[in-house]
């Protein structure tokens, strides 16, 4: 009965031993080799979780404080301008209409005067007609 020889070059140490080959990246190595191979990509595995894990957390950090983000910052305080603006301009255009009821109003008055003047007057002079009382 023969036995096989199975020894070829580690991949890592370059020794002639039996091969061991790592299926994730097809390469051979010694089992020593093989133990430290599969603690590395366990690391490598390892980094990734944790990098997936602080993304992850950054995400959620900036759902919570989408408030605070610069654009609705902006948008907030173009919101806040704006109202001022419209509460100014309705305010001024409140005291023009105010002016100007006040105006109409005091010429009424004035007329009104002026026609109670001349009904009075009229009326002393008892000096009417139908034509002028139309």
């Amino acid at each position: 009965m023969a036995i096989t020889n199975n020894k070829t070059q580690c991949f890592k140490c370059t020794i002639e031993k039996i091969k061991h080959s790592c299926k994730r990246c097809s390469k051979g190595f010694c089992f020593i080799d093989l133990a430290e191979h599969k603690q590395i990509l366990n690391e490598d595995l390892n980094h990734i979780i944790n990098d997936y894990d602080e993304f992850k957390q950054t995400i959620n950090e900036h759902k919570r404080n989408s408030q605070n983000h610069s654009l609705i910052k902006q948008i907030n305080q173009w919101e806040r301008n704006s109202i001022e603006k419209i509460k100014q301009k309705a305010q001024n255009w409140r005291e023009i209409v105010l002016k100007y009821s006040s105006t109409v109003i005091n010429n009424i008055e004035i007329k009104l005067n002026d026609l109670n003047e001349q009904i009075k007057q009229l009326h002393r002079e008892n000096e009417f007609n139908e034509s002028s009382l139309n």
